[in-house]
């Protein structure tokens, strides 16, 4: 076996045994790492790690999906959550031949706009702007004709105002790829590491996250299927607001059961037109169970969709996802190939 999938596995295992450290629940810090970042992924009802689109900004979710046919892609995704909000992420690949090995730069930025600062009396103070932004290395490698792995480090940097915090993370990845069957699987464990510098003294958890997914593309058919299982390390993922679950979900034991097995499921579908356009769909369990309002229609709640426009040199893609009937964000992506490269 190669030295370098020994290794791989060697720190999945040792990666694993560090669960208890990260966040099983409830609170944590840098949230903003759970947000797409990549109209693709938020197009699939917001987790994917198994789809083989073979966009480069896809190594956000799991660092395996690039290979060699990536080099020289240059991914930029624009993120508008909501006025005053917006976040930008680029990422670029190399294939560094000499070591068998596919590089990617990851940088990421998210502005929160301009807030009033006061003090504990509701006194103004000033103003301030709060930003989240971090700067990814990923490397990935092949194995035999069919497996992928792939690790990123990613250094994150927070600042609200006065307080501010820095954090270093890992994510690991792997994936399998049958071209001829059309299939891929995929596995991602997400942001274990550690703070550096906290806000107030004290340390906090990290959004740690484990996801497994299955992509299929249809024979003969234009139709590519995707299922996804997010925080497979958690079973139940609902929050327990007992007043809340009491009114609108009952005490029915088989009901809890299944809304917290079905919570970890996203499933999305690509219908490819042609060679040129993607359309994809999808819709997030957890997301509608969590965001729905009683009384109200939530329709789109939990739903996101989008589409991929591919020409000579330039992908364009567009997503929107609904968190609420009122709530929605839209992302909008452009990757150019520098190299002669075709996904």
């Amino acid at each position: 076996m190669h030295k370098w999938l020994i290794f791989f596995n060697f720190f999945i295992l040792f990666t694993i045994q560090l669960i208890s450290a990260q966040t099983l629940g409830g609170s944590s810090i840098l949230n903003f790492l759970k947000l797409p970042q990549h109209p693709i992924t938020a197009a699939l009802g917001g987790r994917n790690v198994s789809t083989f689109s073979g966009e480069a900004g896809l190594i956000t979710e799991n660092p395996a999906l690039i290979r060699s046919t990536n080099n020289g892609n240059v991914s930029t995704n624009f993120t508008f959550l909501s006025p005053g909000l917006s976040a930008l992420t680029a990422t670029g690949i190399y294939d560094y031949k000499k070591i068998n090995t596919n590089v990617g730069l990851t940088i990421g930025h998210i502005q929160y706009g301009n807030t009033d600062q006061t003090d504990a009396s509701g006194n103004l103070l000033g103003a301030f702007n709060p930003y989240d932004q971090y700067v990814q290395i990923t490397a990935s490698r092949s194995y035999g004709s069919k497996w992928n792995y792939g690790t990123s480090i990613k250094f994150i940097h927070s600042s609200y105002g006065a307080f501010r915090s820095s954090a270093l993370v890992a994510d690991v990845g792997l994936a399998y790829f049958d071209k001829e069957k059309k299939i891929q699987f995929g596995f991602s464990a997400k942001n274990m590491g550690t703070q550096l510098k906290t806000y107030a003294g004290v340390g906090e958890d990290l959004p740690f996250d484990m996801v497994i997914g299955l992509s299929k593309q249809l024979e003969k058919s234009p139709l590519r299927f995707s299922v996804t299982a997010q925080r497979i390390h958690q079973f139940d993922l609902l929050y327990n607001d007992t007043t809340f679950s009491s009114a609108n979900f009952g005490q029915n034991k088989e009901s809890r059961f299944l809304r917290k097995f079905f919570s970890h499921f996203v499933v999305g579908t690509e219908i490819l037109i042609g060679e040129k356009l993607v359309l994809m769909g999808g819709y997030n369990f957890l997301r509608s169970m969590e965001l729905r309002l009683p009384s109200l229609s939530n329709g789109l709640t939990g739903i996101g969709y989008g589409l991929n426009l591919k020409l000579l040199k330039l992908d364009f893609y567009f997503s929107r996802a609904h968190y609420q009937t009122s709530i929605a964000y839209n992302q909008i992506g452009i990757t150019y190939r520098l190299s002669k490269n075709i996904n």
